[in-house]
């Protein structure tokens, strides 16, 4: 538990010192990181989560998607005060294998599980950062307020508090296995569940559009993939596009060139 909060806290203080930020949303096995990361050898960057189980139209296989989650767990493990890795729903049915609700790698799944589980403490769940004044908070999918009222109704919506919470719940297995359960799989009917409102690894962009947004928060999120280019709203960001994105120093979200 200790050792987890102390690289959460790691990477709070890392990213709200920095003057700008390299924001990749979902990856899928997709490499495009690799080149942004290698533009910006000194930036921040935040992963959004979604590492594994490519699209069956891009022709990646699971096996090139493995290879390259590894990659990105060594680029973590060699840049810890400087990546965060935030968790997607494509990494949380391999954590607990009762969820079959989307694609999976089947056949690497026991090997996919043990390596998530073996590299826990270099996840989370949120990530927060300051620029110009702005207040940023990155999950895998955003946050719905309705979802936050119902798991977290005493816990206040500045982006510390919120972030601090949620990734207590990463602390080892066991509390995030019946977090998991109790929450993060909570899915709403827009994605063909039945809860009132997806979790912040599963609320898709048109709740995004109907929920109040926290006070003073500017929320950055992938999950809903998007054709051409990022949703870039006036408190909120999807950038599932297959690209990588620079926070400016004036906090403005441009695409990485």
């Amino acid at each position: 538990m200790k050792k987890i909060i102390t690289i959460t806290y790691a990477l709070l203080f890392t990213l709200c010192i920095s003057a700008q930020l390299l924001v990749i949303p979902d990856i899928h096995g997709r490499t495009f990181w690799k080149e942004a990361v290698a533009k910006h050898p000194s930036l921040p960057v935040v992963f959004l989560g979604d590492y594994l189980d490519p699209y069956a139209s891009e022709n990646i296989t699971p096996e090139e998607a493995l290879a390259n989650f590894k990659d990105i767990i060594a680029f973590k493990q060699a840049n810890m005060d400087r990546v965060t890795l935030l968790i997607g729903n494509h990494e949380i049915h391999y954590l607990d294998s009762f969820y079959k609700f989307s694609r999976k790698d089947t056949l690497n799944a026991e090997y996919i599980h043990q390596l998530l589980v073996d590299h826990l403490p270099l996840f989370s769940i949120a990530s927060r950062a300051e620029m110009n004044g702005k207040t940023f908070l990155f999950t895998h999918a955003g946050i719905v307020e309705s979802w936050w009222k119902k798991y977290f109704p005493y816990i206040p919506t500045d982006a510390m508090s919120v972030c601090n919470a949620l990734n207590a719940k990463m602390s080892n297995m066991e509390t995030l296995g019946a977090f998991i359960d109790d929450a993060l799989m909570d899915i709403s009917k827009r994605r063909k569940g039945e809860a009132e409102a997806g979790s912040c690894l599963w609320a898709d962009l048109d709740e995004h559009k109907k929920s109040k947004s926290f006070n003073g928060i500017y929320q950055v999120f992938g999950h809903t993939q998007q054709k051409k280019k990022a949703v870039i709203k006036k408190s909120y960001a999807d950038l599932d596009c297959r690209k990588a994105f620079l926070i400016t120093p004036s906090g403005e979200i441009i695409e990485e060139k």
